[in-house]
């Protein structure tokens, strides 16, 4: 048994939504319990997993009294991490993903920065797949935020074509991975995950923290370890998404109109027809969908020409997309060519094989 710190005594609350991760769940606990500080609570959410998450989870908690076990029905990982967060007793809150693990020095790594008067600390992360980690490329330098800073990171959260001045090669803003955030600063501003959001539920919770703070700090290192999960929902047949993503479109409209800056417009466009292509991937295109190619072809035509979607493909330049493929499924998207989008949906599916 590995006794745990006095409740009055946490740093760190590390807040761990799960969901039939079985396969990675022990290395994703692993990497808590031995973290270099030792006053931290780990606190496991298991959002009613039909695998045996929850009995690898009470196993840990038997060894590890700081570790703190919460199961509930499946209500969406937006609940779990509300759950743990109602729950959370440290100075500082660290959102982690199951099936994903934290470097082990990440808590004594950020230590001299939780002692400011910093309302989150964003650090940078690793991809991993199969064996093989890769540091994402982010700034070398730190950096800190203040007054319009926090509008800048907001334009680049909703944005994913890299337009504003926080884009994703200096640091990642719409992720919660790679951020502590400060539990008193949280609770003061009554912040929390929007309820029954479906999709993307890091970046609405970043647009309204940003929309709060008031001071933050990048500091380039790595804490977060991201592994490429092919059964993760963010990568599988979606048949669904399309419905979801209208829930976010609308929720990230009634936000960008709210904002005063009018450049919140043309970034709630740019992401939207992103979305569009998000569609195609996890479902219009996807080699999953049982549907015939006909049905899936005036699916994409009703959904091409619906709002918001008409609107912000028409738009958006293709240009303003990053990398020839990005590009040539923009044009595709942009001229209705459902015939070109299948063909490099299927290509991608090939070289997938081939890695």
């Amino acid at each position: 048994m590995i006794t745990g710190q006095s409740r009055k005594n946490i740093k760190v609350s590390f807040v761990v939504a799960i969901y039939n991760v079985e396969k990675y769940l022990s290395r994703c606990i692993e990497s808590m319990t031995e973290q270099t500080m030792r006053e931290i609570e780990i606190i496991l959410v298991n959002d009613g997993s039909s695998d045996r998450c929850l009995e690898i989870c009470k196993s840990f908690a038997a060894r590890d009294d700081r570790i703190i076990v919460i199961d509930q029905k499946n209500q969406g990982a937006n609940a779990a991490r509300n759950s743990g967060l109602r729950a959370a007793r440290g100075e500082w809150v660290y959102f982690v993903d199951g099936d994903d693990y934290v470097d082990r020095q990440v808590c004594t790594n950020l230590e001299a920065y939780m002692a400011q008067d910093y309302e989150l600390i964003l650090f940078t992360n690793a991809v991993c797949s199969g064996d093989k980690v890769k540091t994402v490329s982010h700034s070398d330098e730190s950096i800190c935020f203040g007054g319009k800073d926090f509008v800048e990171l907001q334009l680049s959260a909703l944005n994913r074509l890299g337009k504003y001045r926080y884009e994703m090669n200096i640091v990642e803003p719409a992720c919660i991975w790679n951020k502590i955030y400060s539990r008193e600063f949280l609770e003061r501003n009554n912040l929390a995950f929007v309820p029954d959001f479906p999709k993307l539920q890091d970046l609405s919770f970043n647009l309204l923290v940003y929309g709060k703070a008031q001071k933050a700090i990048y500091v380039p290192i790595v804490g977060y370890y991201y592994q490429i999960n092919q059964e993760s929902v963010t990568r599988k047949y979606q048949p669904d998404i399309i419905e979801k993503l209208a829930v976010a479109n609308a929720w990230f409209g009634q936000f960008a109109s709210a904002q005063e800056d009018g450049r919140f417009a043309q970034a709630y466009a740019e992401r939207v027809a992103t979305h569009i292509r998000t569609c195609i991937v996890l479902c219009l295109c996807n080699s999953r969908n049982p549907e015939k190619y006909r049905v899936r072809k005036e699916k994409f035509l009703r959904l091409r020409m619906s709002e918001p979607y008409r609107r912000s493909v028409d738009c958006v330049s293709v240009f303003d997309y990053k990398g020839y493929k990005e590009r040539i499924l923009a044009l595709a998207v942009k001229w209705k060519c459902f015939w070109l989008c299948e063909a490099l949906c299927r290509l991608n599916d090939i070289r997938q094989k081939l890695v």
